[in-house]
């Protein structure tokens, strides 16, 4: 059963009657004061139960960064003794302390996840998505999500109007909320997500090298003999990247345990160490001595100790994967006092070993070197620092699959492993190419300390990110009092700003490989988004006004009604309800003369000039990859009109067909097919929802529900000679995809006519971008009619055009 936009006579007097159907829809699109209720919002619908459950296999994709750290940050931290007094470890376990708490526990745990994510979803582009969805600045013909769904029915049914795509309301009349800060605000915050989220990816490049790299080294402590570390580091990051395609739920289920108990480890190695070295290391709690450490010291301390905190990113991307509140309560209740009490149990033991501050974490396991309780640490170690690379891996993963969403990026196939969760996501392209990234960047660095020497600089930058991001959304989502972000400011930039000073000296050791990274990526980012901007704009004036194709609809006034409520209307709806359409069409909100829907003889605007159009029975479905270009009932596609101005002959019904992916597991049959008719005789328009965990397919089925839906089924049918053709099953159907060239524009006549080089330049970098790389990739990942399946394939027509943008 589907939902045709076929109205009762009761429903076409309303209709007729509602003038303002797209305030409607602008109504629908979000709420305009105050914060929009976000779909998808895990943590408000999950039981404890299910909290317990995923805050404890969060440990397994969440926290493997984070949980590794103390396998090198004490001996990574600059001090400014040699070897370092008790002061400078006292002030080496303060800083770790307060950069964790302030920056993990303050800024990210309570605030950052709390009203940072979008749609249920993490990282920059949530935060960007979330302040576009609000201010209406996003990329033109995208719904972003997190709002309110859009009514399918509504699309079909609303006229366009010259307001359908302002993105400003004319209410905001204040500074902040003016035109001209608005355009700076969409450019801070897009320039803001495509950096975040490339310094996360050129993260993801580094933590399982730095992380991988750092346990297997513990084998030289035991045995100095062995030398294969690059080796078996390799063949480890193979295995994690293999092990993907079986889905986050399975691999956090099984790493989870590991986490758990590497954890508890940590925490006990830590007790030990405490109670049998120093038992006074909790003295290093004060501030006090993370002060003296940074007067001896300076600002470069901070350059080792924040590796105590790489992976925060990342558990803000996946929280998507998990919910919030599972999140918070797995860091909090066992990640947090575990690493903290480790940090103070090494510091401990190297107050009473000076010599072990060259490896501190296995030198302090209890027992001593090849003792058993060594190496089932070591054995921890290096499972969790293979399951440290998965919070970074599924990191990538979501914010690829937002980027996506958001037509920021080429359309890789997206794998959902989870009907509960849209956000737990798993992308093949992304994970074959991040692994030969990571085992490329290993072999490069080849050693732990190498690569620790370069982390850290894209980590402070991401933070120094997400805080202006923070910052906008309070500002202009939550519309908070400015005293709160100017708090936010002064507690968390000025440090996160330190941070990244103090990590500038490593560019010269390496860090200039990740800003490499993340400057490629970022480039990439906004090239796609400028080229996809270009070829959206092209589609909207691409289309085109039914009057200028069919000469005869230009004498018909749109805005003409008729008032059905005078006239015979009592006795037409005696008649039924047949009756009445043969008589009075109202669609859009407007009632118009059959005439629009019974012409027979209908001309056309040919390149031979105008044609009478010839209608064969039959169905022709016009597939469009966008759904926006189906908003207005006054336009066609370009397609359409290439295809009938060129040859005027056309099945009798005519479908321009887009599908719709929506942010709940499955559709159910009653709500796949919505299809609302044309003002145009035999035309319609359908869109085909579709689940998130659902193949898009176009079966036999679901092509018999689309033309059963059809009020002109039956007649067609009938047209038929001698009844060959008895059920919609035997009706031919045409399938009509488009198969564009994409080209850049060309700059032919004397308007374009420069002697300026740089202008000659600038126009030949356009042109080889788009004709040489937006072009072929953007058509490698189109779906050219693969979502037909079954006998439909042999009905596919591909119709060719040079689209210049």
């Amino acid at each position: 059963m589907s939902k045709p936009l076929d109205l009762s006579p009761e429903e076409s007097i309303a209709a007729s009657q509602y003038s303002d159907i797209d305030s409607a829809v602008s109504s629908a699109d979000g709420v305009e004061d105050g914060i929009e209720p976000e779909k998808n919002d895990t943590s408000q619908k999950q039981s404890w139960k299910e909290i317990l459950i995923l805050g404890f296999s969060s440990l397994g994709a969440i926290y493997g960064d984070i949980g590794t750290s103390p396998l090198y940050v004490l001996n990574t931290i600059k001090y400014p003794n040699s070897p370092p007094s008790q002061t400078d470890i006292y002030g080496a376990v303060s800083v770790i302390f307060y950069l964790f708490t302030i920056i993990v526990i303050i800024k990210y745990l309570l605030i950052v996840l709390v009203i940072g994510p979008n749609n249920g979803e993490g990282g920059q582009v949530a935060i960007y998505a979330k302040i576009a969805r609000h201010l209406k600045i996003g990329p033109r013909g995208v719904t972003i999500p997190g709002g309110p769904e859009k009514d399918d029915l509504l699309l079909l049914s609303r006229q366009e109007t010259s307001s359908s795509f302002v993105s400003l309301s004319s209410k905001l009349n204040n500074f902040k909320n003016s035109p001209g800060m608005i355009k700076i605000i969409s450019k801070i915050i897009l320039c803001g997500c495509f950096l975040g989220c490339s310094l996360v990816i050129s993260d993801g490049l580094l933590t399982p090298t730095t992380s991988v790299l750092s346990a297997i080294a513990g084998i030289q402590i035991a045995k100095p003999d062995f030398d294969n570390v690059l080796v078996v580091s390799e063949v480890v990051l193979v295995c994690l990247f293999v092990m993907q395609q079986f889905g986050s739920a399975k691999i956090s289920f099984a790493f989870a345990p590991i986490i758990f108990l590497w954890l508890i480890g940590l925490f006990i190695c830590g007790v030990i160490n405490i109670a049998k070295y120093h038992p006074g290391i909790f003295k290093a709690l004060s501030p006090y001595y993370a002060i003296q450490l940074l007067r001896n010291g300076g600002i470069d301390v901070f350059s080792g100790a924040m590796l105590a905190i790489t992976g925060t990113e990342a558990m803000f991307a996946d929280i998507g994967h998990f919910g919030r509140l599972p999140v918070q309560l797995s860091l909090t209740v066992i990640v947090y006092p575990a690493l903290i009490i480790c940090y103070l149990g090494q510091a401990a033991f190297i107050l009473h070993n000076p010599e072990a501050l060259s490896n501190p974490f296995f030198f302090s396991i209890p027992g001593g070197l090849n003792s058993p309780s060594y190496w089932v640490m070591f054995v921890l170690a290096t499972l969790s620092t293979i399951i440290a690379s998965q919070a970074l891996i599924l990191g990538v993963f979501s914010i690829i699959a937002q980027l996506i969403n958001l037509d920021c990026f080429p359309k890789f196939k997206i794998v959902h492993v989870s009907k509960n969760y849209s956000g737990k996501v798993y992308i093949p392209a992304v994970n074959w190419a991040l692994m030969v990234g990571v085992v490329c960047t290993t072999a490069g660095f080849k050693n732990s300390n190498n690569v620790t020497a370069a982390y850290g600089l894209g980590i402070t930058l991401d933070f120094l990110v997400t805080s202006v991001l923070i910052m906008i959304c309070m500002v202009y989502v939550y519309e908070w009092n400015l005293i709160i972000p100017i708090i936010f400011c002064l507690v968390f930039v000025p440090l996160e700003i330190i941070l990244v000073v103090s990590n500038l000296k490593k560019v010269v050791h390496g860090a200039w490989f990740p800003i490499m990274m993340a400057g490629l990526v970022y480039l990439f980012l906004s090239f796609w988004r400028w080229a996809r901007s270009k070829k959206v704009d092209q589609e909207f004036k691409a289309r085109v006004k039914i009057g200028d194709l069919y000469p005869e609809y230009k004498r018909i006034p749109v805005s003409e009604t008729v008032d059905l409520r005078n006239g015979d209307l009592q006795d037409e709806e005696s008649r039924g309800r047949q009756r009445l359409r043969e008589e009075v069409v109202v669609e859009y909100g407007i009632s118009l003369k059959s005439m629009l829907k019974i012409g027979t003889d209908l001309k056309v605007n040919t390149i031979f000039g105008n044609q009478l159009l010839k209608r064969y029975p039959g169905v022709a479905i016009m597939y469009t990859e966008a759904i926006h270009t189906l908003n207005s009932p006054n336009t066609v596609p370009q397609l359409y009109k290439t295809m009938v101005s060129s040859f005027p002959a056309i099945p009798s019904v005519f479908i321009f067909c887009a599908v719709r992916v929506l942010s709940i597991p499955i559709v159910s049959e009653s709500e796949r097919v919505m299809i609302g008719s044309m003002k145009i005789p035999g035309h319609y328009r359908c869109i085909l929802r579709f689940g998130f965990m659902e193949e898009v397919r176009i079966d036999d089925d679901l092509l018999h529900t689309i033309l059963n839906t059809l009020p002109d089924t039956p007649d067609l049918i009938d047209n038929f000679s001698k009844g060959l053709i008895r059920n919609t099953s035997s009706i031919p159907v045409m399938h009509v995809f488009e198969n564009e060239l994409l080209r850049s524009h060309r700059y032919v006549g004397d308007e374009y006519s420069t002697k300026n080089p740089l202008i000659k330049i600038q126009r030949w970098l356009r042109k080889f971008m788009i004709n040489h790389m937006f072009s072929p990739i953007n058509s490698a990942f189109r779906p050219k009619g693969q979502i037909l399946k079954g006998d439909e394939e042999k009905e596919k027509v591909f119709i060719g055009s040079v689209v210049r943008i």
